[in-house]
């Protein structure tokens, strides 16, 4: 994952509500899986093995905040547990079966992501993260062709004085 995905997901981690918290995990998810694939093709060991590892820190963590007094955390608990097992047949040998295991979890995730983010439509609830600071940024373009980028701090009071 490069730097710009990783301040994406960080600005929408830090405005995200409970459900859209899960659709950020889910496409966390995909984009170390999409990132393993790459380098899997590249013959970069080192990197796949990494991008796998944190994928599936990203299910242990979806794995760990379950509620099992519901009904549905034990269905999301056996979902889980078996993209962890794909997850680490996939990270034993860098072969082209290893494409298959990870195919499997990211139509797993990608599914899931899909109910989910069906579900954080309709939640209104506020965001997890209080103080926040609200950005607000775009683009500006000059005469030679290049995109220069504004951000504006306004100065709001997060509750802290010294």
């Amino acid at each position: 994952m490069n730097k710009d995905a990783i301040k994406t997901f960080s600005y929408r981690i830090s405005q995200a509500n409970k459900t859209e918290l899960i659709v950020i995990m889910y496409d966390m998810a995909l984009e170390y899986l999409q990132d393993a694939k790459s380098a899997r093709t590249a013959s970069e060991q080192a990197q796949y093995t990494e991008n796998i590892k944190l994928a599936k820190r990203v299910i242990d963590r979806l794995l760990c905040d379950l509620d099992m007094q519901y009904e549905i955390s034990a269905e999301l608990f056996n979902i889980y547990m078996t993209m962890q097992r794909f997850l680490v047949k996939a990270s034993c040998a860098m072969s082209k079966d290893s494409d298959k295991y990870i195919d499997c979890v990211l139509k797993m995730i990608q599914t899931l992501r899909k109910s989910w983010y069906e579900v954080s439509l309709t939640d209104h609830s506020e965001t997890l993260m209080k103080n926040t600071q609200q950005v607000y940024a775009g683009l500006t373009y000059s005469s030679a062709g290049s995109s220069n980028e504004i951000s504006q701090d306004y100065n709001i009071n997060r509750g802290f004085r010294a």
